[in-house]
């Protein structure tokens, strides 16, 4: 089974623009070595500005891989025992490392930008049997404030541009790989276009799935509101992880290969443990491939600035969710 963990080499996604990188080569081997010791055989690498890119070298920003350095550390993780799978996201709220071709979403120049990209790190990893491409919550409001440009797809347009996507990798010999969001809130319109094969469907939950394991916590405090509106005594109540963990499940069953995601982020101490046993116990499809923990902080040695916790570093988190994950595989994946 894949044990997976969500890493970053390049972090504008989101609403930042960095002119330099935030990657330490020495938190690098770290986290290597402590996938290595604990049995995590893969690791999704967030690409983004982090690539020399030849086709568009204005994205690159100062600290990129070289395309030898990139085919390296693939070389030298596969030796390791672990896969290295790149990720490009392409959601309209998560793609600030496009620079001004984001701007141009869903017309001809941006078609050939994505297709290129999509070439070029698929090579630089040396051919990879998944690529992530991300498509995770577009049209999310929250993002939208941030931003000085909005916009985002619906209707026929966001199934055409993620057939679109899925096709490009397709074509290389890929699988592509994406976060769970549009097959979970939109399961028909999903299954309608997109068929069980093309695509590997990531679930993300990051709190309790059992009812005795829901607590209050601080990591989402926009959501206090909604637990005051509908008075909800915990905020994992909130419906988005019951529709995203019910959702997920119904769609590895009908076919849909999937990998569930658990994260540290949530402050649950619980959710690893959830998530894995919940995924292995209702897995009536064999299309579990296995699991990955998402810490969603950087490779860095930084102090994280967790909703204003800043007790731990970056590569605190990630080698916390690293040690959580292969807690939870070794109760209920052996």
């Amino acid at each position: 089974m894949i044990w997976s963990i969500y890493m970053m080499l390049g972090q504008n996604m989101w609403w930042t623009d960095s002119p330099k990188m935030d990657f330490d080569d020495e938190a690098w081997e770290i986290t290597l070595k402590h996938c290595q010791e604990k049995g995590i055989n893969q690791i999704v690498l967030d690409v983004g500005e982090g690539l020399q890119y030849k086709s568009y070298p204005e994205l690159a920003r100062e600290g990129a891989w070289s395309h030898e350095r990139a085919l390296s550390e693939v070389k030298r993780c596969r030796e390791m025992g672990i896969e290295l799978v790149p990720k490009l996201n392409f959601s309209a709220t998560h793609s600030m490392w496009l620079g001004e071709y984001r701007r141009m979403m869903s017309t001809s120049i941006y078609y050939r930008v994505c297709r290129e990209l999509i070439a070029e790190v698929y090579e630089a990893f040396d051919h990879p049997r998944y690529f992530h491409i991300g498509m995770d919550e577009e049209g999310d409001p929250q993002f939208f404030k941030l931003q000085e440009m909005v916009h985002f797809r619906q209707g026929e347009l966001i199934w055409h541009d993620l057939k679109f996507l899925i096709d490009t990798v397709k074509e290389l010999g890929a699988k592509a790989w994406i976060w769970g969001d549009m097959c979970v809130y939109n399961p028909e319109e999903f299954r309608k276009h997109i068929p069980v094969d093309d695509v590997v469907l990531q679930p993300w939950i990051y709190y309790a799935v059992r009812r005795e394991h829901w607590t209050p916590t601080m990591a989402k405090p926009r959501w206090h509101s909604i637990k005051e509106q509908d008075g909800h005594d915990y905020v994992e109540e909130a419906h988005i992880w019951q529709v995203m963990t019910h959702e997920g499940v119904n769609a590895m069953n009908d076919g849909y290969e999937t990998v569930p995601t658990p994260s540290n982020w949530g402050d649950n101490e619980w959710c690893h443990d959830d998530v894995v046993e919940h995924y292995i116990n209702n897995n009536k499809s064999g299309k579990l491939l296995g699991f990955m923990t998402a810490p969603w902080k950087r490779t860095s040695f930084k102090q994280a600035n967790h909703y204003g916790d800043t007790s731990k570093t970056h590569l605190d988190w990630l080698l916390e969710s690293i040690d959580l994950l292969a807690a939870a595989r070794d109760k209920f994946a052996k």
